[in-house]
């Protein structure tokens, strides 16, 4: 809907911006931050944790639990709510992360990748995958079924294999399997930068 579109307009327009101030802070990165070597530490721990942790929440418990117990018509709709503002959420505080390992003199390609694939999902990947939902949900409408709780597909294998459904779900599918390959790569090169940050913290104490 026009509500839909304007918010996808307005939060690609965000992310863009964090983008090109990202890519910013990395070029200005040789500035020195000897006497704000704490606070840009704190903040870095504070931005990065806070996406990997909502990232952990949302991939592996928020979605399983709503999905089990939830209409799967009303999980997608909470999904379509959820999904515009954790990845805007993400690609924010991962680009402010960014800037301060940047500027603390770390490699950051790692944290580049993770904030590459989360605005892949924020510009394309997302947006595609809610739209196809909409017109799945619309032809599911149609044959008087969604209501269905933790199943991907209709219980009546005559409305499962309906031909407008079947070509809708396998371009779902696909759809949400690119973005949720992405989010995974995403969480692969967190671990990484958490092994890096571990390292670290332990040079320090030694």
């Amino acid at each position: 809907n026009g509500n839909g579109t304007l918010l996808s307009k307005i939060g690609s327009a965000i992310v863009i911006l964090i983008l090109a101030i990202s890519i910013a802070g990395i070029g200005s990165a040789g500035f020195s931050v000897s006497y704000y070597h704490h606070e840009v530490t704190l903040l870095h721990l504070i931005t990065f944790t806070s996406w990997f942790g909502c990232s952990v929440w949302v991939t592996f418990i928020a979605g399983i639990v709503m999905f089990k117990n939830l209409p799967r018509h009303v999980f997608g709709r909470l999904q379509a709510k959820l999904f515009p503002a954790y990845f805007i959420f993400s690609a924010l505080v991962v680009a402010i992360s960014m800037m301060c390992a940047a500027a603390l003199g770390y490699e950051v390609k790692s944290l580049g990748i993770i904030l590459v694939t989360i605005l892949m999902n924020v510009l394309y990947f997302e947006p595609e995958t809610t739209r196809i939902m909409i017109l799945r949900h619309a032809v599911e409408r149609r044959l008087k079924t969604g209501h269905e709780i933790g199943q991907l597909k209709p219980s009546d294998p005559v409305k499962a294999n309906d031909p407008e459904l079947k070509a809708l779900s396998k371009k779902f599918g696909m759809l949400h399997g690119v973005s949720t390959t992405l989010n995974m790569v995403a969480l692969g090169f967190g671990c990484y930068w958490l092994n890096f940050l571990a390292s670290l913290m332990g040079e320090t104490i030694h």
